[in-house]
C-alpha cells in the first residue's frame, strides 16, 4: 500500500540496480500467467516460471525469422518484376504471436533476477518494481520500453493504492501488479473474444492496460462524489459529530489521488510524444489520445471534489462558529440578567437591623416588603428580555 507523504526506498548508499527486496514485503506471493496469443487463437498458462517464458519467446522467435526469410525471399522476387516492398519489421510480422507475461504481487529478490537474466529486464526497472510506491513515470531503456502506473481500491474506509508497472520488449509484453488480479480480467475476456486486441500489436495491448487503468479510477471518483454528496446533505440539515473526521479523511484521499494523477497525464502526454525508438505505432497513437483525454477528465474531477470538499470544511467551521456564538450569546443574556438581581437579592440579604435607626432598611418590617421585591425582580427580567429581543439580541 502507498504512502501519501512517502515510498518505499533503497538503503543509501546501496548500488544502483540492486535487487533487494524491502524488509515489509512478503516472499513467495507472485504468480506468473503467461498468454500468447495472434489473430486466430489464444492461449494460456499459469504458474509458470521466467525460464519457460524465454523458451516459447525462443521458439515464437525462431518461427518467426524463418517466415520472414520466405516473405524476404517472395518480395525479392516481386522485386524483380518492379514491385519490390520493404521487409517487415522484426519482431512484427503477422505469423509471429504475441506474448503478455502477467505477474500477480510483487517479485522477490530472487524472481527479480531470474526475470532480469530471462527476459533481459533493465535492473534499474526491476529495482523500481521491488520498491513500489513510485512516481508514475517512463523510461526507455535500450532492452524495452519501462511504464509505472497507480490503480486504487476505495472501500469507503481507506484508500489504497497499488503500483502497476508495465514492459514493452518487442512482441513481449510484462504487466506486474502488486494488486488484485482481476484488474486486468476485462482484457482477459476481450482476448477470448477476438476482434482489435488480437489483430494489431503488442503496443496496442500495452495500450488496453493502459487504458483500463485509467479507467479504473471512475467507479472509484463516483463512489467518492456519492460519499462526499451525503456529506453535503448531512451538513446542511444536521452536521454528525464525527464531520469534520469524514472531510478530512477525503481530503487526504483526494490529495493522494491528485499525487499520482497528476504525473500519470505527464507519462500519457510523453508517450504520444515519444520517437519510435518507443516502440509505438501511429495507429495506438490514436488511442492514446484517448486515455490522455480521460486522464484530463480525471484530473478535473478531482480538483472539483478538492474544492467542494475545501468548502464543506469552510462551511463545517463557520456552523461551528456560529453554534457557539449562539451558545455564548444565551449565556451572556442570562448572565446580563442575573446581575441585577444578584445585587438586589446582596443588598437585602445583609441582615441590617431595622429597629437601630430609621436607615436600616425601614422595608424589611413592612408586610408587603418581600413580594413587592419579588414583583419588581420579575418585572425587571422582563424588561431585560423585551429590551434583548427588541435590538434583536434574542
Amino acid at each position: 500500500m502507498a504512502l501519501l507523504y512517502g515510498s518505499s526506498y533503497q538503503i543509501p548508499g546501496t548500488s544502483p540496480g540492486a535487487l533487494i527486496a524491502p524488509a515489509d514485503q512478503p516472499a513467495g506471493e507472485a504468480v506468473l500467467t503467461l498468454t500468447r496469443f495472434d489473430a486466430h487463437k489464444v492461449a494460456e498458462a499459469q504458474h509458470v516460471t521466467p525460464e519457460e517464458c524465454q523458451g516459447w519467446l525462443a521458439e515464437a522467435a525462431a518461427a518467426g525469422q524463418a517466415v520472414t526469410g520466405q516473405a524476404v525471399t517472395g518480395q525479392a522476387v516481386a522485386g524483380q518484376e518492379g514491385d519490390r516492398k520493404e521487409p517487415p519489421p522484426a519482431g512484427k510480422h503477422p505469423g509471429q504471436p504475441i506474448f503478455w507475461l502477467h505477474v500477480s504481487g510483487t517479485p522477490d529478490a530472487d524472481l527479480a533476477r531470474r526475470l532480469q537474466d530471462s527476459l533481459g529486464l533493465h535492473p534499474l526497472a526491476l529495482e523500481d518494481v521491488m520498491n513500489g510506491g513510485q512516481r508514475p513515470k517512463v523510461e526507455l531503456y535500450d532492452e524495452h520500453l519501462f511504464v509505472v502506473f497507480t490503480h486504487a481500491d476505495y472501500s469507503g474506509l481507506g484508500l489504497r493504492l497499488f503500483q502497476t508497472s508495465l514492459f514493452l520488449k518487442g512482441n513481449l509484453v510484462i504487466s506486474i501488479d502488486a494488486g488484485d488480479d482481476g484488474l486486468f480480467r476485462p482484457v482477459r475476456e476481450r482476448l477470448s473474444r477476438g476482434g482489435k486486441l488480437r489483430q494489431l500489436g503488442p503496443d496496442y495491448l500495452l495500450y488496453a492496460l493502459i487504458d483500463l487503468i485509467v479507467d479504473h479510477k471512475f467507479p472509484l471518483l463516483e463512489r467518492m462524489g456519492a460519499e462526499i454528496e451525503d456529506l453535503e446533505t448531512d451538513l446542511l440539515e444536521d452536521p454528525p459529530a464525527d464531520a469534520n473526521r469524514r472531510l478530512h479523511r477525503m481530503k487526504r484521499h483526494l490529495l493522494l489521488l491528485r499525487r499520482q494523477q497528476w504525473p500519470e497525464r505527464e507519462v500519457l502526454n510523453v508517450l504520444l510524444r515519444g520517437d519510435k525508438d518507443m516502440g509505438i505505432g501511429k495507429k495506438t497513437l490514436v488511442y492514446l489520445r484517448d486515455s490522455y483525454d480521460h486522464a484530463v477528465q480525471l484530473m478535473d474531477l478531482l480538483e472539483t471534489y478538492r474544492e467542494v470538499v475545501t468548502e464543506l470544511q469552510n462551511a463545517l467551521m463557520l456552523a461551528s462558529s456560529n453554534r457557539l456564538n449562539d451558545i455564548i450569546r444565551v449565556l451572556t443574556v442570562i448572565s446580563v440578567i442575573f446581575m441585577p438581581l444578584t445585587f438586589i437579592v446582596g443588598v437585602y440579604g445583609m441582615n441590617f437591623d431595622p429597629a437601630a435607626g430609621w436607615l436600616n432598611m425601614p422595608e424589611l418590617g413592612w408586610a408587603y416588603g418581600y413580594p413587592v421585591v419579588m414583583i419588581f425582580m420579575l418585572a425587571l427580567t422582563a424588561g431585560m428580555l423585551w429590551f434583548f429581543r427588541r435590538r434583536g439580541w434574542l
